[in-house]
Protein backbone atom coordinates (compact mmCIF):
# COMPACT_ATOMS: atom_id res chain seq x y z
CA UNK A 1 0.00 0.00 0.00
CA UNK A 2 1.39 3.38 -0.98
CA UNK A 3 1.77 6.12 1.58
CA UNK A 4 0.62 9.67 0.95
CA UNK A 5 4.21 10.89 0.60
CA UNK A 6 4.93 8.26 -2.06
CA UNK A 7 1.93 8.97 -4.22
CA UNK A 8 1.72 12.76 -3.94
CA UNK A 9 4.45 13.59 -6.51
CA UNK A 10 2.43 11.83 -9.20
CA UNK A 11 -0.67 13.86 -8.37
CA UNK A 12 0.94 17.21 -7.76
CA UNK A 13 0.33 19.94 -10.32
CA UNK A 14 0.24 23.56 -9.15
CA UNK A 15 0.39 24.19 -5.40
CA UNK A 16 0.91 27.92 -5.38
CA UNK A 17 -2.29 29.39 -6.77
CA UNK A 18 -4.69 30.62 -4.09
CA UNK A 19 -2.30 29.91 -1.19
CA UNK A 20 -1.39 32.48 1.46
CA UNK A 21 0.73 32.18 4.60
CA UNK A 22 0.04 34.06 7.81
CA UNK A 23 2.20 33.50 10.92
CA UNK A 24 3.31 30.09 9.57
CA UNK A 25 -0.31 29.02 9.03
CA UNK A 26 -1.32 28.10 5.46
CA UNK A 27 -4.58 29.27 3.90
CA UNK A 28 -5.89 27.62 0.74
CA UNK A 29 -8.60 29.88 -0.62
CA UNK A 30 -11.69 28.53 -2.40
CA UNK A 31 -11.67 28.91 -6.17
CA UNK A 32 -15.19 30.33 -6.19
CA UNK A 33 -17.78 31.02 -3.48
CA UNK A 34 -16.74 30.42 0.15
CA UNK A 35 -19.33 28.01 1.59
CA UNK A 36 -17.24 25.77 3.86
CA UNK A 37 -14.11 25.96 6.02
CA UNK A 38 -11.84 23.11 7.06
CA UNK A 39 -9.28 23.68 9.84
CA UNK A 40 -6.48 21.10 10.14
CA UNK A 41 -3.80 20.57 12.81
CA UNK A 42 -0.56 18.63 12.32
CA UNK A 43 1.14 16.36 14.84
CA UNK A 44 4.10 16.73 17.19
CA UNK A 45 7.30 18.14 15.66
CA UNK A 46 5.63 18.64 12.29
CA UNK A 47 4.59 21.57 10.10
CA UNK A 48 1.49 22.35 8.03
CA UNK A 49 3.47 22.00 4.80
CA UNK A 50 3.46 18.23 5.36
CA UNK A 51 -0.24 18.22 4.48
CA UNK A 52 -0.32 20.96 1.86
CA UNK A 53 -0.01 18.64 -1.15
CA UNK A 54 -2.83 16.42 0.06
CA UNK A 55 -5.34 19.10 0.98
CA UNK A 56 -4.57 21.23 -2.06
CA UNK A 57 -5.18 18.38 -4.46
CA UNK A 58 -8.80 17.95 -5.62
CA UNK A 59 -8.29 14.20 -5.96
CA UNK A 60 -7.40 13.86 -2.27
CA UNK A 61 -8.99 16.83 -0.53
CA UNK A 62 -12.16 15.62 1.25
CA UNK A 63 -13.79 18.95 0.35
CA UNK A 64 -14.68 20.69 -2.87
CA UNK A 65 -11.78 23.06 -3.54
CA UNK A 66 -14.16 25.34 -5.43
CA UNK A 67 -16.17 26.25 -2.31
CA UNK A 68 -13.96 25.38 0.70
CA UNK A 69 -11.33 27.40 2.51
CA UNK A 70 -8.69 25.10 4.03
CA UNK A 71 -6.64 26.37 6.97
CA UNK A 72 -3.53 24.33 7.84
CA UNK A 73 -2.47 25.51 11.27
CA UNK A 74 1.06 25.56 12.67
CA UNK A 75 1.62 24.73 16.34
CA UNK A 76 3.82 26.94 18.54
CA UNK A 77 7.46 26.00 19.06
CA UNK A 78 7.89 25.07 22.72
CA UNK A 79 10.14 22.92 24.94
CA UNK A 80 8.90 19.34 25.29
CA UNK A 81 9.42 18.12 28.85
CA UNK A 82 9.47 14.41 27.98
CA UNK A 83 12.33 15.14 25.55
CA UNK A 84 14.39 17.01 28.16
CA UNK A 85 13.24 20.41 26.98
CA UNK A 86 13.97 19.95 23.28
CA UNK A 87 12.31 22.71 21.25
CA UNK A 88 9.73 21.59 18.70
CA UNK A 89 6.31 22.40 17.31
CA UNK A 90 3.73 21.12 19.76
CA UNK A 91 0.12 22.00 20.56
CA UNK A 92 0.78 21.08 24.20
CA UNK A 93 3.57 19.74 26.38
CA UNK A 94 3.96 16.06 27.23
CA UNK A 95 5.34 15.67 30.71
CA UNK A 96 6.78 12.13 30.88
CA UNK A 97 8.03 9.66 28.22
CA UNK A 98 5.83 6.76 29.38
CA UNK A 99 2.68 8.86 29.86
CA UNK A 100 0.38 6.20 28.36
CA UNK A 101 1.18 3.83 31.24
CA UNK A 102 -0.12 6.36 33.76
CA UNK A 103 -3.45 7.12 32.05
CA UNK A 104 -6.06 7.25 34.81
CA UNK A 105 -3.39 7.02 37.53
CA UNK A 106 -1.62 10.38 37.43
CA UNK A 107 -3.51 13.65 37.13
CA UNK A 108 -4.02 15.27 33.74
CA UNK A 109 -1.47 17.99 34.53
CA UNK A 110 1.13 15.35 35.41
CA UNK A 111 0.76 13.90 31.92
CA UNK A 112 0.18 16.88 29.64
CA UNK A 113 0.53 20.64 29.50
CA UNK A 114 -3.19 21.11 30.09
CA UNK A 115 -2.95 24.90 30.17
CA UNK A 116 -1.16 24.87 26.81
CA UNK A 117 -3.79 22.56 25.32
CA UNK A 118 -6.52 24.93 26.55
CA UNK A 119 -4.63 27.89 25.08
CA UNK A 120 -4.39 26.09 21.72
CA UNK A 121 -8.08 25.18 21.94
CA UNK A 122 -9.01 28.81 22.55
CA UNK A 123 -6.96 29.88 19.53
CA UNK A 124 -8.86 27.39 17.35
CA UNK A 125 -12.13 28.70 18.77
CA UNK A 126 -11.14 32.23 17.81
CA UNK A 127 -10.63 31.12 14.21
CA UNK A 128 -14.01 29.41 14.16
CA UNK A 129 -15.62 32.59 15.55
CA UNK A 130 -14.07 34.65 12.74
CA UNK A 131 -15.39 32.52 9.89
CA UNK A 132 -18.25 34.40 8.12
CA UNK A 133 -20.25 31.25 7.40
CA UNK A 134 -22.69 29.11 9.42
CA UNK A 135 -20.87 27.02 12.05
CA UNK A 136 -22.47 23.86 10.66
CA UNK A 137 -20.34 24.46 7.55
CA UNK A 138 -17.07 24.43 9.51
CA UNK A 139 -15.13 21.17 9.92
CA UNK A 140 -11.97 20.61 11.94
CA UNK A 141 -9.50 17.75 12.04
CA UNK A 142 -5.96 16.71 12.65
CA UNK A 143 -3.32 14.01 12.91
CA UNK A 144 -1.90 12.66 16.21
CA UNK A 145 -1.62 15.70 18.53
CA UNK A 146 -3.78 17.50 15.98
CA UNK A 147 -6.45 14.82 16.36
CA UNK A 148 -6.47 15.37 20.14
CA UNK A 149 -6.83 19.11 19.58
CA UNK A 150 -9.64 18.72 17.04
CA UNK A 151 -11.63 16.68 19.56
CA UNK A 152 -10.88 19.10 22.39
CA UNK A 153 -11.82 22.17 20.34
CA UNK A 154 -14.62 20.68 18.28
CA UNK A 155 -16.55 19.02 21.10
CA UNK A 156 -16.06 21.93 23.47
CA UNK A 157 -17.25 24.64 21.10
CA UNK A 158 -20.44 26.51 22.00
CA UNK A 159 -22.42 25.05 19.09
CA UNK A 160 -22.26 22.07 16.77
CA UNK A 161 -19.88 22.14 13.82
CA UNK A 162 -20.10 20.27 10.54
CA UNK A 163 -17.79 17.51 11.70
CA UNK A 164 -14.55 16.43 13.37
CA UNK A 165 -12.04 14.37 11.36
CA UNK A 166 -9.50 12.84 13.74
CA UNK A 167 -6.59 10.63 12.71
CA UNK A 168 -4.28 8.61 14.99
CA UNK A 169 -5.01 10.46 18.23
CA UNK A 170 -6.98 10.11 21.45
CA UNK A 171 -9.54 11.90 23.60
CA UNK A 172 -8.26 13.91 26.56
CA UNK A 173 -10.04 13.05 29.83
CA UNK A 174 -10.55 16.79 30.40
CA UNK A 175 -12.39 17.29 27.09
CA UNK A 176 -15.67 19.14 27.61
CA UNK A 177 -18.58 18.05 25.43
CA UNK A 178 -21.03 20.84 24.63
CA UNK A 179 -22.51 19.95 21.25
CA UNK A 180 -23.53 17.16 18.88
CA UNK A 181 -20.86 17.56 16.22
CA UNK A 182 -20.46 14.35 14.13
CA UNK A 183 -17.12 12.62 14.68
CA UNK A 184 -14.89 10.39 12.58
CA UNK A 185 -11.73 8.91 14.12
CA UNK A 186 -9.39 6.81 11.98
CA UNK A 187 -6.63 4.80 13.67
CA UNK A 188 -4.01 2.39 12.41
CA UNK A 189 -4.16 -1.14 13.77
CA UNK A 190 -0.33 -1.29 13.86
CA UNK A 191 0.20 2.15 15.43
CA UNK A 192 3.04 1.91 17.97
CA UNK A 193 3.17 5.62 18.83
CA UNK A 194 -0.45 5.72 20.02
CA UNK A 195 -1.62 2.09 20.11
CA UNK A 196 -5.07 1.39 18.72
CA UNK A 197 -6.22 -0.19 22.00
CA UNK A 198 -5.19 2.94 23.89
CA UNK A 199 -7.10 5.22 21.53
CA UNK A 200 -10.14 2.94 21.74
CA UNK A 201 -10.08 3.11 25.53
CA UNK A 202 -9.78 6.90 25.53
CA UNK A 203 -12.90 7.47 23.41
CA UNK A 204 -15.27 5.42 25.59
CA UNK A 205 -17.00 8.59 26.88
CA UNK A 206 -18.02 9.38 23.29
CA UNK A 207 -19.99 6.14 22.99
CA UNK A 208 -22.58 7.52 25.40
CA UNK A 209 -23.26 10.61 23.31
CA UNK A 210 -25.86 11.38 20.70
CA UNK A 211 -23.13 12.54 18.33
CA UNK A 212 -22.80 10.52 15.15
CA UNK A 213 -19.50 8.66 15.82
CA UNK A 214 -17.33 6.61 13.48
CA UNK A 215 -14.27 4.93 15.01
CA UNK A 216 -12.53 2.99 12.26
CA UNK A 217 -9.60 0.59 12.58
CA UNK A 218 -7.24 0.75 9.59
CA UNK A 219 -5.77 -2.71 9.14
CA UNK A 220 -2.02 -2.92 8.62
CA UNK A 221 -1.51 0.83 9.09
CA UNK A 222 1.01 2.35 11.50
CA UNK A 223 1.17 5.94 12.81
CA UNK A 224 0.71 7.60 9.42
CA UNK A 225 -1.70 9.28 7.03
CA UNK A 226 -2.43 7.02 4.08
CA UNK A 227 -4.60 7.32 0.99
CA UNK A 228 -7.30 5.34 2.80
CA UNK A 229 -7.50 8.15 5.38
CA UNK A 230 -8.33 10.67 2.67
CA UNK A 231 -10.83 8.34 1.03
CA UNK A 232 -12.68 7.70 4.30
CA UNK A 233 -12.60 11.38 5.26
CA UNK A 234 -14.10 12.27 1.89
CA UNK A 235 -16.96 9.79 2.45
CA UNK A 236 -17.61 11.21 5.91
CA UNK A 237 -17.62 14.81 4.66
CA UNK A 238 -19.98 14.00 1.78
CA UNK A 239 -22.40 12.52 4.29
CA UNK A 240 -22.35 15.52 6.62
CA UNK A 241 -22.17 18.52 4.28
CA UNK A 242 -25.24 20.69 4.80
Amino acid sequence: MLSLKEVIPALTKDFTQGITRVDKHIYIQPKKEHKYTFIWMHGLEDVPDSFLAGFNNPELNPFDHQTTKVILLCAPVRPLTKNKGEMMTSWYDIMIPNWKQFWGIKSDKELWGVDQAIESRNFIWSLIDQEPIPKKNIFIGGFSQGCCMSLLAGLGYKESLGGILGNSGYLFPFTEIKNKTPIQILHGEEDEVIPYEFAEKSIQPLLKLENNLQFIKLKGIEHAMMLDNFKLMKEFVAKHLS
